[in-house]
This record gives structure tokens, C-alpha cells and sequence, in this order.
């Protein structure tokens, strides 16, 4: 028997060859008989081995790039869902703020009533005023002509003829009742809400001490054993060598939305015209004053049948006062009869505030001081208003 031919060299392709070849159709047996074969034996062609270079293309797409980028989206995913919690509570706030700042800020509906309104006109009439009253007060002072002063002074036009003739058309200087200087007055809380105020300028008398060196009177003349001589009396009375005080009453009241001073309160008490007229007669002469007034008991020995006396006082000035007889049958009398108490049991003194026009009347060689007309209750232009017919008869 012949030698069978060498066999044929298998090679063993890779695990990426094999599983090529398991997907490609199996090629066709060989059905060719060697000579003297005893039988068939099926051959495959040779497969090449892939070269290097195709290796990399073979390989399965990598997962680990993806399994990185997951922990990568899922932090991004979180922090945004955190800054888009906290916008919304940053807007949440801003909101609630917001409405409760407009709530504060809005205007109220036009049928809606006011509730700021009767706070602020009761904190008004309680210390609002005092800022405005001191500002009118400067402005005043500062003036130096009734021209400058008349914007601040009630009724300033109308009283603009008196105040010239009052000042002579000298410069006014006010130095000596400085702003600063007058403190409160509080009026009762009734004529606060009718406007009206009230401040008060009170110096004490004053001492010039280089002028106060005066000879001691002896101990004869202290007691009042013995009558000081002229010169004594003269030197080393300590009235004079002080000030006589001062006293001012400011009263204001409210005009719309201003304070106005009212003059003739401030010039009477300031200057002490109501003494100066009761204490230098002059027949004929007349003139208007701000009192207060009550019923008093007759001078002795001047008491006059059918007449009824009254004390007149400087509001500001109590020392500064004078004694009237008034016809009960009068105007002026039943006017004034609403404060009398002598000759009733159950009734005490009365004082009440009036403005009245004293006269000094000529019809003898002596001048009496006459109640010439009663104005009217309370000051005039700050409550009282002029009553008419109330002249003496």
C-alpha cells in the first residue's frame, strides 16, 4: 500500500477568527479521492491569522466611560434642583415682603376712612405745636418793623395801623425776650382743640451787684421804730437798685394750617401798658385791655349807691390791677353780673377773663377811671367775640 500524503496543517484561528468563521457559511466538502485513499477526508483552506493592526477595530466598545459620566450628571442634576429651591424660596420671601411693604405704603381707598388722622391731631394739640409755636416766636423776634412782624401776627393787616402807631416807626428790638426763653403753658385740653396756645416769658428782678453796695439802715429803722430820712429811704432801698420783672404771655392760635401770635396779649403784658394807663390820668383818653376780673369790695369811703365794684388785673402782671365802679343798671353792669357773689351766701369770688375798653372820664377836675365799654368774655380774638351795645350809661 502507498504512503499516505503528509496531512494537511490546521491552523487554529483566534477566538475573533473563530467566531468570524462561525458566521460565515461553511464552504463545500471535498468530495476528491486521493489515489489509493481508503477514505474521504474533508479539508478546510487555510485561514490567515488577522494581523495586529485589525486587533484594536475587533475589540467590544468600552462601558467604563459611561459608568464614569453617570456620578458626573447626577451631582449637576442635584445641584441644580438645590439653587432652583432656593430661587423659589428667595422669591417666596421677596413676595411676602413686598406685599406687607405695600400693605404699609398704600394709599387708603377714597371711601375708606383715615385712622392716622385723629392720632396725629391728638399728638398735634398735645406737644406737636410747641415746634411751630417757637418758630413763629424767632421769626417774630427777628423782626425789626411792624412790617416784618405783621406775617406773624393774627389779624397782622388789620392791626397793621395800631402797631405803627404803637412803635413810632422806631426799630424794634425784642432782644431782651429771646425765643429760647418762653416755656410752655398748658391751656386746658378744650381750648386746645379750639386752637389755641399758650407760652409764657417770666424773668425774675435782677441785681446789679457793682450797683448793690448801700449803707445798712440801723436796727431802729429796720424794726420800723424810726422813719428812714429821704436819703436813707432813697440809697439803700434794694428795689432800687433791681430790674423790674417781666413777664410776657404769648398766645397763639391756629389758622388753617399756621400759628399766629397774638399782638396785643404779647405788647400789653410785655410793655405793661395796662399800668401805665390805670397809674397816669389823662382825661379823655380810652384804650382796650386783656383782664382778668372780678367783684370786689369799694375803696373805703368811696363806695357810690347803685354801682357794684369790680377789680381789673394784667393777666400776666398780678400786681398791676385797678378798682371800677359799674352802674348796676348798666350794659356793662348786667354783663358783669354774671360774676357777682357779695351780698349771696352760697356763692364765693369769681374770676373770669374778659377784654374791656377803659376810659378816663373828663366830667370833673379829677379823672375817674370808667369801665367805658364791655367787649366781650375771654380775650378778644383768641375765644371772645364783641358783643354790641355794652357801653356804660
Amino acid at each position: 500500500m502507498p504512503p499516505l500524503p503528509p496531512a494537511a496543517v490546521v491552523t487554529i484561528p483566534p477566538a475573533a477568527a473563530v467566531a468570524a468563521l462561525d458566521s460565515t457559511p461553511p464552504l463545500p466538502v471535498s468530495t476528491s479521492r486521493q489515489k489509493g485513499d481508503a477514505k474521504t477526508i474533508p479539508t478546510h483552506p487555510p485561514v490567515p491569522a488577522a494581523p495586529p493592526t485589525e486587533q484594536p477595530q475587533s475589540k467590544p466598545a468600552q462601558p467604563a466611560p459611561q459608568k464614569k459620566d453617570k456620578p458626573q450628571r447626577s451631582g449637576l442634576i442635584t445641584l441644580m434642583v438645590v439653587l432652583l429651591v432656593l430661587a423659589l424660596i428667595i422669591l417666596g420671601v421677596a413676595f411676602l415682603v413686598i406685599r406687607e411693604f405695600g400693605k404699609n405704603l398704600a394709599p387708603p381707598a377714597p371711601d375708606a376712612p383715615v385712622v392716622t388722622a385723629p392720632f396725629n391731631e391728638a399728638n398735634y394739640i398735645r406737644v406737636g405745636w410747641q415746634k411751630d409755636a417757637y418758630k413763629v416766636l424767632e421769626d417774630y423776634m427777628a423782626g425789626t418793623s411792624p412790617a416784618e412782624k405783621i406775617r406773624y401776627v393774627l389779624h397782622g393787616e388789620k392791626l397793621a395801623p395800631q402797631m405803627d402807631e404803637f412803635y413810632g416807626g422806631s426799630v424794634i428790638n425784642d432782644s431782651d425776650t429771646p425765643a429760647d426763653g418762653f416755656s410752655i403753658y398748658e391751656l386746658s385740653e378744650e381750648d386746645r382743640k379750639r386752637g389755641l396756645f399758650m407760652m409764657i416769658y417770666d424773668l425774675p428782678p435782677q441785681f446789679d451787684m457793682k450797683e448793690f453796695f448801700r449803707p445798712l439802715a440801723s436796727l431802729e429803722v429796720q424794726y420800723g421804730l424810726d422813719q428812714a430820712d429821704l436819703l436813707l429811704s432813697t440809697v439803700a432801698r434794694a428795689a432800687n437798685f433791681a430790674t423790674e420783672p417781666l413777664r410776657v404771655h404769648a398766645f397763639f392760635k391756629r389758622t388753617g394750617k399756621e400759628l399766629k401770635l397774638d399782638w396785643e396779649v404779647f405788647a400789653q403784658t410785655k410793655y405793661r401798658t395796662f399800668l401805665n394807663f390805670v397809674e397816669l390820668p389823662e382825661a379823655g383818653r380810652s384804650s382796650v385791655f386783656r383782664v382778668i376780673i372780678m367783684e370786689d369790695v369799694p375803696d373805703k369811703g368811696q363806695s357810690v349807691p347803685g354801682t357794684r365794684t369790680y377789680r381789673l388785673v394784667d393777666p400776666a402782671n398780678i400786681s398791676d390791677s385797678a378798682r371800677i365802679n359799674v352802674k348796676v343798671d348798666s350794659d356793662a353792669g348786667r354783663a358783669l353780673s354774671l360774676i357777682n357773689w357779695r351780698d349771696n351766701k352760697e356763692a364765693g369770688p369769681v374770676t373770669k377773663t374778659a377784654t374791656v375798653e377803659l376810659k378816663w372820664a373828663d366830667e370833673s377836675e379829677a379823672p375817674e377811671l370808667t369801665l367805658h365799654r364791655f367787649i366781650c368774655w375771654e380775650f378778644l380774638g383768641l375765644g371772645g367775640e364783641e358783643t354790641p351795645a355794652t357801653a356804660t350809661q
